[in-house]
């Protein structure tokens, strides 16, 4: 696992007990909005499009058992051309 991960699992590890209620929040352009939807098969989710509709904000919640099931979903959605993480 490259250093910067090793850090991030780190920080998860210190900032939460596992398993636990973990929520992501995404920003998305429209046109990638269908890959994030796959990606969170169901995963409850809210939605909310931008003032001009290019954007859509994504968040979802999980009961994450680890911090590895965390890093996992950040990595599969970090493949999503134009995804910002929050």
């Amino acid at each position: 696992m490259p250093q910067s991960l090793e850090k991030f699992k780190t920080v998860l590890d210190e900032h939460h007990e596992w398993p636990c209620a973990y929520t992501f929040k995404f920003i998305v352009p429209g046109k990638a909005l269908d890959e994030l939807k796959s990606l969170l098969d169901g995963i409850p989710h809210t939605e909310k499009d931008s003032k001009t509709g290019k954007y859509t904000s994504v968040s979802a919640t999980i009961t994450a058992e680890s911090s590895e099931e965390v890093i996992i979903i950040y990595q599969k959605a970090a493949t999503i051309e134009g995804l910002i993480s929050l």
